[in-house]
């Protein structure tokens, strides 16, 4: 296998998946990832989960999501395709993304969402608020890796530091509690609030970065693509 290509899957469901594919796309030009093909596939059937290196489920509503995950043996074959230790595929969730690959979700609605779970977090639907409440915040990031700097196209409303980034929250659940030590809290909000974090092959975020014009949590997820995939690179 080539390690100067990889196959990132978007599921192209709702939400902003065109805004994740158009990072996907834009990234292969950047300096840093020049040498990088990535192909990008717009996951809709289960049988399309097979080829890929990573996956990225955008944010939406939870419940929509909940019910086309139930069709089609779509849950069925995501959660073995996760938990696939031979070729364990990097899975990164974006907002209703988060809800889906936690482990306890708190105050589900009847009938429950789905969840594939994995990451060993407890969290909770629209902790900061509904449609109406969205706002934009500098993020503290807490992973180095996170910190270089990265070209964006417009500056964020507000000043960062070296060590923030630009988060935009449209109905964003919430990180409650990490239950494991495996888990990496890898940013925060208004002090102590967290906002991202990662088990392993699985990244999660309550914000929207690909609303934003950063683009280093989009490197951040193939730069674990390659680690997890070619740990030799």
């Amino acid at each position: 296998m080539d390690s100067n290509t990889i196959t990132v899957g978007v599921l192209c469901i709702q939400g902003a998946f065109i805004e994740h594919i158009h990072k996907l796309t834009t990234l292969s030009s950047t300096d840093k990832h020049r040498d990088l093909t990535i192909t990008i596939v717009e996951v809709r059937e289960p049988g399309q989960l097979s080829d890929l290196d990573g996956l990225i489920i955008p944010g939406g509503e939870s419940t929509t999501l909940s019910v086309f995950l139930r069709k089609n043996e779509f849950e069925q074959t995501l959660k073995a395709w996760i938990s696939d230790k031979q070729r364990p595929g990097v899975v990164w969730g974006t907002c209703a993304g988060l809800i889906i690959l936690a482990d306890d979700v708190v105050g589900q609605k009847l009938g429950g969402q789905v969840t594939i779970g994995g990451l060993n977090i407890q969290c909770t639907r629209n902790m900061y608020g509904r449609q109406n409440k969205s706002f934009e915040s500098a993020i503290k990031l807490h992973h180095p890796p996170l910190h270089a700097a990265q070209p964006t196209s417009a500056p964020p409303p507000f000043s960062l530091a070296d060590d923030e980034c630009h988060g935009i929250f449209i109905r964003a659940p919430g990180i409650l509690k990490v239950n494991s030590p495996d888990v990496k809290v890898l940013a925060s909000v208004n002090d102590d609030n967290i906002v991202a974090v990662q088990q392993d092959h699985l990244i999660a975020t309550s914000f929207h970065p690909e609303l934003t014009s950063d683009f280093r949590w989009h490197s951040y997820f193939v730069d674990q693509i390659k680690q997890h995939r070619y740990p030799q690179y």
